[in-house]
C-alpha cells in the first residue's frame, strides 16, 4: 500500500507541533524520522523516566507509543487537519531498563476521517542491544477546520 501525504511540508508541521508540546520537551522525546506514514521517536532514559523499582514507566512507554503513532498519522493530512488519538491500546512485552526508548510508528490503514496506527517501542540496554518491550494500536481521528 502507497501512502501518500496531502501536506508537502508535513515535516516542518510536525516539528512545530512536537515544539508546542511541552510535556514532550518536559521528558526529553525527539524524533529521529520523519517520512510519509513512519514516523520514530526516542527518549533518552534518565531516573525521571523510573517507576518505583527502577524500570521505565509504563506511562512514558505508552506516551512514546501515542507520539509516534501520532505523527504517523499526522504525515497523511492536509495542512490545515490535525490528528488526536482517538484510542490506544499497549501491549507491554518486555521490562524497559536501560539507557534508551525508540518508538516506530507506522500507519496501518489510513482513512478518510481515521487512521489506524502501530507503534512497537524498543528499549536499548547499557550494551546497545534493543529489545522489544511494547507494541501500541491505535486509532487516530482526523480533525478538520
Amino acid at each position: 500500500m502507497e501512502l501518500r501525504t496531502k501536506n508537502p511540508h508535513f515535516r516542518e508541521t510536525i516539528l512545530k507541533h512536537l515544539e508546542r508540546q511541552e510535556f514532550m520537551k518536559h521528558i526529553g522525546c525527539r524524533l529521529t524520522v520523519i517520512e510519509v506514514g513512519h514516523v520514530e521517536a526516542v527518549i533518552d532514559l534518565d531516573v525521571m523516566h523510573q517507576q518505583q523499582i527502577g524500570l521505565v514507566h509504563g506511562g512514558v512507554t505508552a506516551t512514546i507509543a501515542d507520539v509516534a503513532a501520532g505523527f504517523a498519522g499526522f504525515t497523511l493530512v492536509g495542512p490545515d487537519e490535525h490528528t488526536v488519538t482517538a484510542e490506544i491500546k499497549v501491549s507491554y512485552f518486555a521490562k524497559g531498563q536501560g539507557s534508551r526508548l525508540r518508538a516506530v510508528g507506522r500507519v496501518v490503514k489510513p482513512g478518510r476521517s481515521l487512521h489506524f496506527c502501530e507503534a512497537d517501542v524498543y528499549c536499548m540496554d547499557d550494551a546497545g542491544v534493543e529489545t522489544l518491550i511494547a507494541r501500541a494500536t491505535t486509532t487516530m481521528a482526523v480533525i478538520r477546520p
